[in-house]
């Protein structure tokens, strides 16, 4: 489904991604882990076209979209979430859902003006667990509630490849694992995914297979138990413990 071949990246001159090759088949679901600043985020901004590649290119469903535009490559079936909170905090908690699906077919301004909501948003607005927060503003809700706001916002578009990028960032432990339920009941099934996380129990729950950068370059990727033990991750997570729980 998504192949990057040879993708690299430049800010100023200062290589932030280089060489890296990824390939991704239907339904994988594939974990994105490294060191901040290793260059995760870096690649989930090129996969959506916020950057453009200094070399390489990327493959959706066999078509080139490195260049293409993030609203053309959105409308080819790719939703992402960002790891810095991408909602409206002065919309509700419904109209924030109806904003992101604004440029799907059928949508109509109109609709929105009128308070009018379908039923596949108020379906999403209980699955995700803010029902009760239905007519709530953004800004108001805990950070948890925000996180699956915005995991709400980019289902609506019903997806074929979901880009997480650290859907459980700020929470707490009880709160991770509420999120990781919501990902694998709701989110996954049926869909192709890369998750972007530091919680290594989250990682490890969801996700067949792992793949590790550092210093914006690939250094393992495999099924989580080997990659989690390879002495080139250890390393850049500065030792054993801090490569399961960084």
């Amino acid at each position: 489904m998504l192949r990057v071949e040879g993708l690299g990246h430049h800010f100023d001159g200062v290589e932030a991604l280089a060489e890296i090759d990824l390939e991704i088949a239907e339904h994988d679901v594939v974990g994105l882990i490294g060191p901040n600043g290793s260059g995760k985020s870096t690649l989930l901004n090129m996969i959506t076209g916020i950057y453009k590649p200094s070399a390489g290119q990327i493959r959706f469903r066999e078509r080139i979209i490195s260049g293409m535009v993030p609203h053309e490559i959105v409308s080819l079936g790719i939703a992402r979430t960002f790891q810095n909170l991408r909602i409206y905090k002065r919309m509700t908690v419904a109209d924030n859902i109806w904003a992101a699906q604004h440029s799907l077919p059928g949508v109509s301004l109109r609709d929105f003006r009128s308070g009018k909501q379908d039923d596949q948003i108020e379906q999403l607005i209980d699955v995700v667990g803010l029902g009760p927060r239905r007519d709530e503003l953004a800004q108001t809700l805990p950070l948890a509630d925000q996180r699956r706001l915005e995991l709400a916002r980019a289902l609506v578009r019903s997806p074929d490849l979901l880009l997480l990028d650290e859907p459980a960032g700020g929470m707490t432990p009880v709160e991770t694992q509420s999120m990781a339920a919501l990902i694998r009941d709701v989110a996954l099934p049926g869909r192709t995914c890369i998750i972007i996380e530091h919680k290594m129990d989250l990682i490890s729950a969801l996700c067949g297979r792992i793949c590790v950068l550092n210093f914006g370059r690939k250094i393992a990727e495999g099924p989580p138990d080997d990659v989690l033990k390879h002495p080139r991750v250890l390393e850049a997570y500065l030792g054993m413990d801090g490569a399961r729980h960084a």
